[in-house]
């Protein structure tokens, strides 16, 4: 999966911000501790037309998930 890299102040500006009506960023880090925001091709146009428009110019990488933590026994 393909996400927009972030960095922790970046993250820190957009946490939990409406960039629409009742729509707002979730970041999540991967395996390595990296932030990533994902955005639908849908939430893309509203993304443009918000003063958040910047997170469209992050870099793009793939991401990978950190593993499940362990199940209880």
């Amino acid at each position: 999966m393909i996400g927009y890299i972030c960095t922790l102040e970046q993250k820190e500006q957009i946490k939990s911000k409406n960039f629409a009506t009742n729509i707002v960023f979730n970041c999540v880090q991967d395996i390595d501790g990296v932030w990533f925001l994902f955005l639908s091709e849908q939430d893309i146009p509203l993304v443009e037309a918000s003063e958040y428009a910047w997170v469209l110019d992050l870099p793009q990488a793939e991401y990978i998930p950190p593993p499940p933590p362990p199940f209880p026994i």
